[in-house]
């Protein structure tokens, strides 16, 4: 009898420190400093010129200034970026997790406010029990964990669901050691909801939020968050993920261990449709395709071989949304191109300068973070996703590619009419920074990437070519010949019988062609051409590849000069 008793004061007690976590209310609120504490080596690079009149003295060693400067109630010019955003100074008393999330915006469809069912997630509510998916060689690493520096958090939002982002930050709460924790820093893109962010003030005195005046997109965002950090260590992290046991302790370690890293967890994916917390992969590293496509990808044999679960895996490229660095690096390496829009890109960029500037790239096993994996952005791109994206990627390929952005053009044919800007700011850091080529980057840290020949070709009937379309599993069919190649650009693999774009391959379906990824000996992706005849035939079946219904511009299979119908003859040209 008094051990149940015991076990239920143990219940009680433990409800009590649950509900003090999410219900604390703030202590009255401090303005945070507008710019990193000064320190040797972290000289950033300015997209803008510096106005000495405005900002002081800057040397070369270190930012010696600190701005303010107050334009308009509680909104803050930063000289140094040339930016306003709003600082949140606003005392919240308290913090009720059921209004919060009751007064969020919602739709009669729970996937299409946020492409993830924010029904469920409101049901979930600010904190959940998730299994800890590590291995269990990781808990042979806890003595390790002394003396470790504390971390910033910094978290960057638009129109995030509510639920969402108060389950990200809670679970930083909840999962962080407070002594590891320094602060975590909400920066609010200019959401719709004005209260989104500042009411999480409510949760803990560690909160501090900013509010951009209008839409700066992740990579500006993650920088005026980076300046407004008090920790020596970096974290950035999505808005709608959730750590696991012990999450940020190896980051840290490894940080002390070797510097210059960029470290990542292992990133465990939740599904959209319901929320399910899975369990990834310790075997996969991140890649790319030519067409600066972020992948994941299989460790080599050479890879696996003697390796432990635990072992740090080295990457050629992170995915962009997790990590944590060194504040004295990321300033020092010249943080994110601040000429990057909105989203997308920027992971290419802070990768390649890593490795390619004698810093490194680890994921670690041993951390977990779940993150909701959306099938689509739930928010709109002032000038477009695509638009966007190609000038992004644009910029990487011209600062940090050398001559191998050709392949990035024959794979994007369209970003190389984009506008980019002035790059000289970046290709000057690169130069002081004494980078290596992207010629060692393959060499050294993705050697196993295939460099394809440069063998494009066109497919046309007349003056109407072969079309993918640029999405996988959709039907390829004619378009207008453009001459500009990109989704109209083959490639034809003779040894494999392949026709390919990047890594998917021309796919029978249903007599209808489509791109599906490649897979050897798959017979429906098997192609060669007859030169004699200009046909296109599936190497195992007497069929040819034609023109079905040239009204529609539908493209498929069908008999070779039987039943009286005409086999389509091709044009095959080098781009």
């Amino acid at each position: 009898m008094k051990t149940v008793a015991k076990l239920f004061l143990v219940g009680i007690s433990a409800c009590l420190v649950i509900i003090y976590v999410v219900t604390m209310p703030a202590t009255d609120s401090i303005l945070i400093t507008l710019r990193p504490t000064p320190e040797p080596k972290t000289d950033f690079i300015f997209p803008n010129p510096l106005d000495d009149g405005d900002v002081g003295h800057l040397d070369d060693n270190h930012i010696a200034v600190e701005t303010k400067l107050q334009t308009e109630e509680d909104i803050y010019h930063d000289p140094y970026l040339n930016v306003k955003y709003r600082v949140d100074t606003s005392v919240v008393d308290s913090f009720n997790v059921k209004e919060y999330i009751d007064n969020a915006a919602h739709d009669a469809d729970p996937m299409k406010l946020n492409s993830f069912d924010q029904n469920r997630s409101d049901n979930i509510g600010a904190f959940r029990f998730i299994s800890d998916s590590r291995h269990w060689t990781c808990l042979n690493h806890k003595e390790d964990w002394s003396n470790l520096p504390a971390t910033s958090v910094i978290m960057t939002f638009y129109n995030e669901a509510r639920s969402a982002l108060l389950r990200s930050v809670t679970s930083v709460l909840k999962r962080t050691p407070p002594h590891l924790l320094a602060d975590i820093i909400l920066v609010d893109d200019c959401s719709d909801d004005l209260d989104l962010g500042r009411l999480l003030r409510g949760l803990d005195p560690k909160i501090k939020v900013l509010r951009n005046i209008e839409r700066q997109g992740l990579v500006r965002s993650r920088i005026y968050g980076a300046l407004n950090a008090a920790g020596p260590i970096l974290t950035f992290l999505d808005s709608h993920i959730e750590c696991n046991v012990d999450w940020i302790e190896p980051l840290l370690y490894q940080l002390t261990q070797k510097p210059r890293g960029i470290v990542s967890p292992i990133i465990d994916p939740i599904k959209a449709e319901d929320l399910t917390y899975k369990v990834a992969s310790s075997n996969i590293k991140g890649g790319f395709t030519w067409a600066l496509h972020f992948t994941w990808v299989q460790l080599t044999a050479k890879e696996m071989e003697g390796r432990h679960e635990s072992d740090p895996i080295v990457t050629p490229m992170i995915a962009g949304g997790l990590f944590s660095i060194e504040k004295e690096w990321f300033f020092e390496s010249g943080g994110y191109d601040m000429n990057m829009d909105i989203w997308g890109g920027e992971n290419f960029e802070i990768s390649f300068k890593n490795w390619m500037c004698g810093g490194y790239l680890y994921i670690l096993p041993c951390s977990r973070v779940g993150h909701i994996f959306r099938k689509k952005h739930p928010y709109t791109f002032p000038d477009g996703n695509g638009k966007t994206y190609s000038k992004n990627t644009k910029l990487v390929a011209e600062i940090w590619m050398d001559d191998y952005k050709e392949l990035f053009y024959h794979n994007r044919a369209s970003a190389r009419y984009s506008e980019i800007g002035d790059t000289s700011p970046r290709l000057a850091l690169r130069e002081k920074l004494k980078c290596n080529n992207f010629q060692w980057y393959l060499d050294n840290i993705y050697p196993e990437l295939e460099i394809p020949e440069h063998n494009d070709v066109t497919i046309s009937f007349n003056d109407w070519c072969l079309d993918s379309f640029g999405k996988t599993d959709n039907e390829v069919g004619l378009y207008k010949c453009h001459g500009k190649g990109g989704n109209q650009s083959w490639q034809i693999n003779k040894s494999k019988n392949w026709v390919t774009q990047e890594d998917v391959c021309l796919t029978v379906r249903n007599k209808i062609l489509v791109m599906h990824r490649c897979q050897t000996g798959n017979m429906h992706q098997q192609f060669e051409m007859d030169e004699d005849s200009n046909t296109l035939y599936n190497s195992y079946g007497d069929i040819c590849v034609n023109v079905l219904n040239f009204k529609s511009r539908v493209v498929g299979v069908g008999a070779c000069n039987k039943d009286g119908v005409l086999t389509t003859k091709w044009k095959i040209a080098k781009v």
